[in-house]
């Protein structure tokens, strides 16, 4: 079972997708005062509620149990005076006690009936999170090479995110945090100068960048400077720094572009002012000075250890010390309400110190996420991804091999909490076997039959109210309502592969209910009855899909 909420913002309560739970809690509400039980809000009665299995109802509450000891009354007592005021209800069709206490409750025909008239490619949109500043930030990959598989993660869950967001009334901002500074730009400009024929010790030349990219942005450089000779007497961080715009500008921006991904801010590391960071949080009494370098103090801070801000042995301020700089700027500076970071696999564990800090600073909103590993597996083999070893995977292979859309579904659908094998084999299948085709598949089936109605002139978008709802229709209704409160869910889980999830389950339900009722040969109150029911499903799914970045396609190969 899976428990429900209700957001009550006066935005959303005179949607219909809202007002069915609604209509169900006020009657829950009434059946328990009416039983003599007292005051239960509809706030508390939707919080009862779960979907159940559709065989014994649409929805389950547990409100029995939940009270049975503030009456001292065996709970399934309670649920039996519930059941009791419920079966009267205008709303309520049946109502029945199971187990221990267990309200299992059908709604009337008629209530789903509204609810499918009100179905459309809008469904999942509120403005519930009207007048909130959210920025999100993704990918944010160092400008140092192409993007790599990884960040394909990165990216696709980090747009969903914002559309899911976007979809709810929230002001949007997508990020990117362009690490333009560092010691990391300075070995860019000697892997560049390696590559150009210069020679660096050991330990030095063996953690620089390689790869092709390298070689040619070596000759780029050796043709615009005037040969080898003139690129390897260039300071390392000048040259790296014009390395990098290149990199930012025909490397990653044009993948981003492949990945139907736009930003509306390419924030620079350059321009933050960590020296005010650096007081700010000596004014909170949170810096130490020892070993010749400043510290953020592990004490005042509730840390294991202090934290170097600004390094001894160069003076060099640490990328913890930037990025206090950067959450602070976006939620003080810029205004925003809530500021959501998005990293990768080798930043996770680092949030809880950068969370520490700001708290010192007295800011609060800051949302640190991150994606795990990605494997790519072909021919049983795995391929490394490491950008200096020149043996990386370029994301602009990947999307070569795999159409862009197919890549934003399987990357979205997996849970950011679990590392992830990418079989080609399976991303690639025209089958059942591939979740997105088997979504699509139920969408161009919709189309299909609408198609052939209006070919025969029927009109699609009336209904009969008189046709009692199966099951397997009550199902399907019913898991939009699903996605509807996934999509509310996931401002505050950050969870988006349960969206997908459910629309996949939506899919199977629609292909084994089309493949059990004919539609078209049906008499003609059932057919009407079935046209309404695929033209709504056929908006909502439609809607489904483009809030998610997937271009509905109306027929396949």
């Amino acid at each position: 079972m899976r428990l429900l909420s209700v957001d009550y913002s006066p935005y959303n309560r005179g949607t219909m997708q809202v007002d069915i739970l609604l209509q169900l809690a006020d009657a829950l509400s009434a059946a328990y005062s009416d039983a003599a039980l007292g005051e239960l809000t509809t706030e508390e009665a939707t919080k009862s509620l779960s979907f159940c299995d559709i065989e014994f109802g649409d929805f389950a509450s547990n409100i029995a149990m939940q009270r049975a000891k503030e009456f001292n009354q065996n709970p399934r007592h309670i649920a039996e005076a519930i059941c009791l005021k419920l079966q009267g209800h205008s709303v309520i069709a049946t109502a029945e006690v199971a187990g221990p206490g267990f309200l299992n409750i059908r709604l009337q025909d008629s209530v789903w009936h509204a609810y499918l008239l009100n179905l459309d490619d809008q469904y999942l949109f509120s403005q519930a999170g009207k007048g909130t500043s959210v920025n999100i930030e993704f990918i944010s990959a160092n400008p140092t090479g192409p993007l790599v598989l990884v960040n394909a993660w990165n990216g696709f869950y980090g747009d969903v995110l914002a559309r899911l967001y976007a979809s709810q009334g929230y002001g949007v901002t997508r990020e990117y945090y362009l690490n333009d500074g560092g010691n990391q730009i300075a070995q860019l400009g000697r892997a560049v100068q390696q590559a150009a024929g210069a020679v660096f010790a050991p330990e030095v030349s063996e953690v620089l960048y390689r790869g092709s990219y390298i070689d040619e942005l070596s000759q780029r450089m050796a043709d615009q400077y005037g040969g080898n000779d003139a690129v390897q007497a260039l300071d390392p961080a000048e040259l790296g720094n014009v390395v990098q715009k290149i990199i930012l500008a025909e490397y990653i921006q044009p993948t981003l572009k492949r990945l139907g991904i736009t930003f509306d801010e390419i924030y620079p590391e350059s321009i933050l002012d960590n020296a005010s960071t650096v007081q700010r949080l000596e004014s909170a009494q949170a810096i130490s000075r020892h070993d010749g370098a400043i510290w953020l103090d592990a004490e005042k801070a509730g840390l294991d250890k202090d934290e170097v801000l600004i390094r001894s042995t160069d003076n060099l301020e640490t990328y913890f010390l930037k990025d206090i700089s950067y959450q602070y700027g976006k939620l003080v500076e810029r205004g925003f309400d809530r500021a959501i970071t998005i990293v990768g696999p080798d930043h996770h564990g680092q949030e809880k110190r950068l969370v520490a800090a700001l708290d010192l600073l007295g800011v609060s909103g800051f949302v640190p996420l991150w994606t795990q590993t990605v494997r790519l597996i072909k021919d049983g083999v795995e391929y490394k991804m490491s950008k200096r070893r020149g043996n990386f995977i370029p994301l602009d292979d990947f999307l070569d091999a795999v159409p862009v859309e197919t890549a934003r579904f399987f990357f979205a659908m997996r849970d950011t909490n679990t590392h992830f094998d990418l079989n080609l084999d399976v991303v690639t299948a025209q089958n059942k076997h591939n979740p997105l085709y088997y979504v699509m598949y139920a969408y161009v089936r919709m189309v299909s039959v609408l198609q052939k109605a209006e070919e025969n002139s029927i009109d699609v978008s009336l209904t009969s109210n008189a046709q009692t709802l199966p099951l397997s229709e009550r199902a399907l209704l019913r898991k939009t309502l699903e996605l509807r409160q996934l999509v509310v869910a996931s401002i505050s889980t950050h969870q988006v592969h349960p969206v997908l999830h459910a629309l996949i389950e939506f899919a199977g339900l629609f292909h084994d209910w089309y493949e059990q009722n004919p539609v078209l040969k049906a008499d003609v109150d059932v057919r009407s009855a079935r046209l309404s029911m695929i033209f709504h499903l056929r908006n909502a799914l439609r809607g489904t899909l483009e809030l998610i970045g997937i271009t509905p396609q109306e027929r396949m190969e």
